[in-house]
This record gives structure tokens, sequence and C-alpha cells, in this order.
């Protein structure tokens, strides 16, 4: 997968982000929810994860790309 590839989320996160070592939880219900990848963070083997924006929402979320579904490779 790579950027402005389009994926479906397979998964419904429930904390958008930790701040201050608290969790906030989360404004949207992306699970089924289509979105387009911006950004990819490389780790180690395959432990990399994808910004995606959901812009049905206006709202981006980091993800594993376990829990993403390629619907469309973008060009």
């Amino acid at each position: 997968m790579k950027p402005c590839d389009l994926v479906q989320c397979i998964f419904k996160p429930r904390v958008s982000r930790v701040e201050n070592d608290c969790a906030s939880p989360m404004e949207h219900h992306i699970k089924g929810e289509l979105g387009i990848i911006m950004e990819i963070h490389k780790g180690h083997g395959q432990s990399h994860h994808f910004n995606v924006l959901f812009p049905q929402f206006g709202y981006t979320h980091p993800l594993s790309w376990r829990v993403i579904k390629l619907i469309s490779a973008g060009q």
C-alpha cells in the first residue's frame, strides 16, 4: 500500500490519541469507512503504520497495515 490508495478500515479503535499518559476516546466510528492513505511511517519489519484520512469526518488516524483493506490503488 502507498499514499493515495483508497482503503477500508476493518477495526474499531477506541482511542484517538494519548496525551500526557491519558487516552482520548474516539470521536468518530471509522470501522467500515473508506479512507485515503496520506503517509507511511515505516518501522522494523512489517511494523509500519499509515496515516489514513477519512474525508467524510475531516479526520486523520494512524492505523496498522493489519487493520486496513486495500479497495483501490492510487496513481
